[in-house]
């Protein structure tokens, strides 16, 4: 089995391609994230909140459900190049996806995909001027914000809460709707460059738009092309941030958990410690000396705490005992084989904290005005993006067979094995007889290089089509929207082990099986046996005794490791018609408004594809065995409606009273017939004060690959409940449980502790659509007395029945064991030995239908500017965001039992931007203020109760959270000349970095800056 290693109560989660999991660092696992700014009024009227949400084009129209606008100038007033990073930021959305967590998993490098409401990326809805955008995740509709172009984009539109009426599934959250400049005239060239203050991390940025009005006015034709590029900020390149060589910042276990006295001795159970290893892995070959009651008071062999001691192999092949200052063996009986000193890995010296990315973006836009009801258009975009991602090397723990399913293990006899080493073996227990005794290591191969990735990722996509304006207030659109999406992935560095029909086995599983030939050279093991059958005349012995040693030569390195392909494509065509206008013509209400109304009609078809090289897909590699997704096209025909009917204008105390409903019927080729639905009003007693009230039911129909995600190996850390480490850790019904499933008091599940287990993950055919219901409500002020005055308040509640959850296999037997009883849906997909022990595979783990979601909160945007008798303009704008719930109920034998996500690490109860602009003469200083409220070190419910439960670990630490963190970040521009403009600005004035040891690289941690101090600048001219 081909098993990674485990140390402490941290579990890893694995997506359906992910790769081995690596050692993990025995720290505690992150949830999700988020990160806010606030809109920008820079492109509307002073005072004035821009809401629109519909499709119906009525003057001042507003929405009843919130919309926010921010202006391009605004989200792109930072060095960052990441227009996804940007919007991470604003406090709708969640950094699920950013730039510094993109390398957690096969394929996502440098993407950013967008997650409002925390509700997950797939129930976020993004639009390019109101139409669907190609993917850049085969069968999961998400698309990559990098594929957008910077210098054309006019504003980004987030619309808040369901609108699957309107816009179509998928707009569970929300919208985010990327509007693009029309009938740019001139040319604009523009050029920046940056770098941090630690003089890593640069960045540079070139752009040229051109565009043309012509005939009058009548049409007018723009290209706009792209190039970015940032650099890869490696772990190496900040040892004092990482401890890439001088060991980790971080929180680790310092108590003995399994006894229930220190839950509750007032001692934290996790302490911070720096300068920390993994006591059970290191980079040169580790392992233990044999401990037992004959020789426990041999300090060579064993500790005072009785754990056997450990010896690790140094860079000149010589065996040494590790004496580290701490070894948390000693105070956690066990919990934890972390040490601080020593001479185990540090896990941080390969990695990255940002990947490196480069985007090449070729944007055109047309159209010409034949006559008024008749205007033809084209927009067509090509974007390349080239990303690395560079993770853990391979690594191995134990016997090779067991842990590689082949192979020979380490003979004592190996000649590569120095007499210094032989004899430290001997003289800890092991290799009594050098000529047949083995012994077995655990060691992460650095010297390998680490396991990378070069991804390329091209994006095509036109849009054609014609509108047109007639009968004065009606307007119609027909238009073919058609993209592609094509993405191949290079892993680096990925062992060979076995040939493609898993018949023999090959590269490193040969090469570590170093022997003497009879004419006394080192050879492979298979060049000299008596089978002529298995021989390989490239073969290449190595040693794995000691890192960086001499037989790790380049042709040693291209033998052992291959690097694996993998193809991906996918397609959209959408073809949409749209009828709008109002009533006018028939009847009028009271203010002499009429019925507005839109309707049209949408069919979509979606194909995906993702294949893997044969080696891969056979599980020859140190990859899982990753199968080829074929899945049938996605199609759906719709039909749709919206209709505003403002009933009372310009009357005593009713300034506007309007209604508005929407409604869509979708039929799929995979669920069949679904609707959704929506309806609001807008009550305006004065011109300075409105109110608006919004419900929608949106669905979410199960993408492809929740469908048909072909099931495929894969390997995780499963922390087994019914362990005594564990035992008391979880629900009140844990301990119960485990005993009626068996398992007797004290269990140690040593292969769980100590490995990676196999599970499988595939789709579920047989899923529905998820449903949810959203209300908003909130009030605008703008005063006429306060001009440039703008606030609005709005009060949101989102709930998503049925939802589509794919759960990892540590939730799956989490749930149940913590169940009410062993009589639920998870024990059955749980699979144990006779001896407690987890079977291979030891879960079966998919999507299913019976998850809810439910979030809350409450969004303030503030808004004021001032023009100054001497020409001087200030500005201010300001987003707070104050979010009351965020639960996942994931129980389902106990529907009613929550999972609270909000105080969590990534999801602040508050948070907050302002943006502040002042400008004299050609000068214009930007200052924004990011603020990140306190978040629980570990899980809410450790410190308080929940579920009507005791704290299941209030003493974790008794710090319980992280600081509050303040952004600082200062931007100056100076117009040169009336077309030339110059900026220069730094971003993290005060260099915060990510607090208690945090790399900003996991889903919650990713909120903190990861960069630090960054300095940059720039030109604008235009002509």
């Amino acid at each position: 089995m081909r098993s990674a290693f485990l140390i402490g109560v941290a579990s890893a989660v694995a997506l359906p391609a992910v790769a081995q999991d690596a050692p993990s660092q025995d720290t505690t696992a992150a949830p999700a994230n988020v990160t806010q700014t606030q809109p920008s009024n820079t492109d509307v009227a002073p005072g004035e909140i821009i809401v629109t949400g519909t499709n119906i084009r009525i003057p001042n129209l507003t929405s009843p459900v919130p919309v926010t606008s921010i202006s391009a100038s605004t989200l792109l007033a930072t060095g960052n190049l990441s227009l996804g990073d940007a919007l991470n930021d604003l406090p709708a959305l969640r950094g699920t996806f950013s730039q510094s967590n993109s390398t957690q998993f096969i394929g996502t490098s440098g993407v950013n995909f967008l997650d409002l409401r925390g509700l997950g990326v797939s129930r976020t809805l993004v639009l390019v001027d109101g139409r669907r955008h190609v993917t850049s995740s085969p069968g999961d509709y998400l698309v990559d914000t990098n594929t957008i172009p910077d210098d054309l984009l006019e504003r980004v539109d987030i619309i808040t809460g369901g609108s699957s009426a309107v816009y179509g599934t998928d707009a569970m959250a929300g919208v985010v709707n990327f509007v693009l400049k029309q009938n740019f005239d001139g040319l604009k060239v523009s050029g920046q460059g940056g770098i941090s203050s630690r003089k890593d991390r640069g960045s540079y940025y070139g752009s040229v738009v051109y565009g043309k009005n012509f005939a009058e006015g009548r049409g007018n034709v723009a290209m706009a092309v792209e190039y970015a590029h940032s650099n890869a900020l490696y772990f190496t390149d900040r040892d004092s941030m990482t401890g890439a060589y001088s060991g980790r910042h971080q929180f680790n276990q310092q108590q003995d958990l399994s006894d229930p006295a220190t839950l509750s001795d007032g001692i934290s159970d996790f302490g911070f410690y720096t300068g920390v290893r993994n006591g059970s892995i290191s980079d040169g070959g580790e392992l233990t000396a044999i401990c037992n009651a004959a020789v426990a008071a041999n300090p060579t062999r064993c500790r005072a705490s009785g754990f056997a001691q450990r010896y690790m192999f140094q860079p000149d092949g010589s065996l040494v005992m590790s004496n580290p200052s701490l070894d948390f063996r000693d105070i956690t009986n066990g919990g934890s084989s972390n040490t601080v000193g020593g001479l185990g890995s540090t896990l941080q010296n390969t990695g990255q904290l940002d990947p490196r990315l480069s985007r090449l973006s070729v944007n055109l836009l047309a159209h010409f005005d034949v006559s008024d009801a008749f205007t033809p258009f084209v927009e067509a975009k090509y974007v390349r993006i080239r990303a690395n991602q560079e993770g853990q090397p391979s690594f191995f723990q134990g016997s090779i067979p067991g842990f590689f399913g082949g192979g020979f293990d380490l003979r004592c006899n190996n000649p590569y094995l120095t007499d210094q080493a032989l004899t430290t073996l001997q003289s800890i227990g092991r290799c009594a007889n050098a000529a047949t005794d083995t012994f077995a290591i655990s060691r992460f191969n650095v010297d390998f290089g680490g396991r990378g990735e070069l991804e390329k990722r091209d994006t095509y996509r036109i849009v054609a089509g014609v509108r047109g304006n007639f009968f004065d207030t009606w307007h119609y659109e027909v238009a073919a929207n058609y993209g592609e999406f094509h993405g191949s992935t290079k892993s680096l560095n990925n062992l060979l082990l076995f040939n493609q029909e898993l018949t023999q086995t090959a590269g490193f599983l040969n090469a570590i099986n170093a022997v003497r030939n009879s004419a006394g050279n080192i050879v492979c093991g298979i060049n000299a046996d008596a089978d002529p059958t298995n021989d390989d005349p490239n073969c290449i012995p190595i040693s794995v005794f000691g890192s960086h040693n001499a037989t790790l030569t380049p042709a040693a390195l291209n033998y052992i490791n291959t690097t694996s392909f993998n193809r991906q494509r996918a397609s959209e065509l959408d073809i949409t018609a749209n009828l709008g206008g109002d009533l006018s013509r028939l009847f009028t209400t009271w203010g002499g408004s009429s019925l507005a109304f839109n309707i049209g009609a949408e069919y979509r078809r979606e194909t995906a594809f993702s294949g893997w090289d044969a080696l891969t897909k056979a599980g020859a590699t140190f990859l899982n065995a990753l199968q080829d997704f074929d899945p049938p096209s996605l199609k759906s025909k719709e039909v749709y409606g919206e209709v505003v009917l403002p009933i009372v204008k310009d009357m005593p105390f009713i300034k506007e009273l309007s209604l508005n409903g929407a409604a869509r019927y979708s039929h799929y080729n995979t669920v069949g017939g679904v609707w959704s639905y929506n309806g609001g009003a807008v009550y305006a007693p004065t011109q300075d004060f409105k109110v608006r009230f919004g419900y929608a039911r949106s669905i979410r129909t199960p993408t492809q690959t929740d469908l048909y995600a072909t099931p495929s190996q894969n390997f995780g850390s499963i922390a087994d409940p019914c362990d005594e480490q564990n035992i008391n850790r979880g629900a009140a019904t844990r301990a119960a449980n485990c005993a009626a499933a068996g398992i007797v008091q004290p269990f140690d599940n040593i292969p769980a502790r100590t490995q990676t287990l196999s599970y499988l993950q595939g789709g579920n055919p047989l899923l529905k659509p998820e449903k949810s219901n959203s209300y908003t409500i909130g009030g605008i002020i703008t005063p006429r007395w306060l001009p440039g005055f703008s606030l609005s308040i709005d009060y949101y509640k989102i709930t998503i029945n049925k939802v589509i959850q794919t759960l990892d296999a540590q939730q799956i037997v989490d749930n149940c064991y913590d169940a009410s009883s062993l009589n639920n849906s998870y024990c059955g997909l749980v699979y144990r030995n006779a001896d407690g022990t987890f079977q291979d595979p030891a879960v079966l783990a998919g999507p299913v239908n019976f998850a809810k979601q439910k979030t809350a909160g409450i969004d303030v945007n503030f808004a004021y500017n001032h023009h100054f008798g001497n020409g001087d303009v200030f500005n201010v704008s300001a987003n707070g965001a104050l979010t009351l719930r965020r639960d996942n109920y994931l129980d389902v034998s106990d529907p009613t039992r929550v999972s609270r996500q909000l105080s969590n690490l990534g999801d602040p109860k508050w948070e907050a931007v302002g943006n502040f602009d002042y400008q004299h003469g050609p000068f214009t200083l930007h200052y924004k203020l990011h603020f990140i409220g306190h978040m629980y070190l570990d899980d809410y419910a450790d410190y308080y109760s929940l579920n009507g439960e005791d704290p299941q670990e209030p003493e974790y630490n008794l710090a319980k959270k992280y600081p509050t963190t303040w952004y600082h970040d200062l931007k100056l521009t100076i117009d040169v000349a009336k077309n030339y403009q110059f900026y220069m600005g730094v971003d993290n004035v005060t260099d915060k970095l990510p607090p208690y040891g945090l790399l900003g690289t996991g889903d919650g941690s990713s909120i903190y800056d990861n960069v630090g101090r960054f300095f940059y600048a720039g030109f604008k001219v235009n002509l």
